[in-house]
Order: structure tokens, then sequence, then C-alpha cells
């Protein structure tokens, strides 16, 4: 009986495998559908920096180009990308006369064994305006000191500290007395 539930099991073992094998052959035999690609930031307005990335698509490592689809009369350069940390991307500045609205993105890679790879695409979003960059002024707002001289601030804890050493100090020295 013992070896007969043993035989069932192993049986049941090899189906089950053979089962998920089959599932998994399924599943890789289709079509992989390729991953987004990334640009930042996006929208982006005229005259600003983006950053392509290929999303995870090429063969790493490897170089490439990245082209735009241009709908009006100014022309957004392509940009070159090529091996990063774990990824493939570039940076690049659309122009300041750019026209506002959605351009197709192209990203082709090229491996270091020379086989081609993609195109995978994504789209920009360009918004009308200008480029708003931060310029900071100043230091960084982290504090002057000026808490020194306020009730609550950093003076009252070390006098909080220096009273509680000088009673410590009392009683211990009043216990060694005794």
């Amino acid at each position: 009986m013992a070896i007969m539930g043993m035989t069932r099991c192993w049986r049941a073992a090899v189906v089950g495998g053979a089962m998920v094998a089959a599932v998994c052959a399924a599943g890789t035999a289709g079509a992989a559908t390729p991953n987004p690609i990334i640009v930042q930031p996006n929208p982006v307005a005229p005259g600003g920096f983006i950053s392509v990335f290929d999303g995870g698509n090429c063969d790493f490592p490897a170089t490439g180009t990245v082209t735009f689809q241009s709908s009006g009369s100014v022309t957004i350069p392509s940009i070159s990308i090529s091996p990063l940390q774990n990824m493939i991307g570039g940076t690049g500045q659309i122009p300041a006369d750019a026209t506002p609205g959605s351009y197709q993105v192209s990203l082709t890679c090229t491996t270091s064994g020379g086989k081609s790879e993609g195109p995978f695409t994504g789209t920009l979003t360009v918004r009308s305006g200008a480029s708003t960059g931060v310029n900071p002024s100043g230091g960084a707002k982290t504090g002057d000191g000026a808490s020194l001289g306020r009730p609550g601030g950093l003076a009252s804890g070390i006098a909080l500290i220096v009273i509680g050493g000088g009673a410590w100090f009392m009683l211990r020295r009043k216990r060694f007395s005794s």
C-alpha cells in the first residue's frame, strides 16, 4: 500500500511538472512587449533639458540614438545614448523655439556585438512657455544659530544638561561623605 502511494505521488509530480513546463513555454512563446522608454521630465518647456533612458529594452552595454518626430518647423536634435549605471541613456536640450505639442520619441540601440535593437517608442510633450529653471541664491536654510538666545532653544538645552550634571555631582559627593 505504501509503495502504491509513493508511485502515485511520483506520477502526480511528473505530470504536474510537465504541465508547469508547458505553461511556462507557452508564456514565453509569444512576442514580448517592450517596456516603454523613459523621458524625464515630461512635459518639458522649450529650452529645457531632458533625459531619455531605454527602459531596460536594450542589451547592456549598448549605444544608440534617440530621434524625435517633428510636426513643426523646428526640429528637436537627436540624442546619443550610452551605458550608464545599469541602464542606457542620454540627455539633450529642447530648442527654445520648439513648437508646443506631442512628439513621437524613437530609441534605437546597437549592442557591443553590432546587433541593432529597436526602435522602442515613447512620447514627449513640449508645453508652452519658457523653461523656468530654479536658480538658487544664498545659503541653505538650515538655521543660523539664532536659537542660542531664545528660550527653549539650544541655550536652554545646554543649561538643563549643566544643572543635571551639577545635581548629579552634588548627590554623589554627599553619598561618599556619609
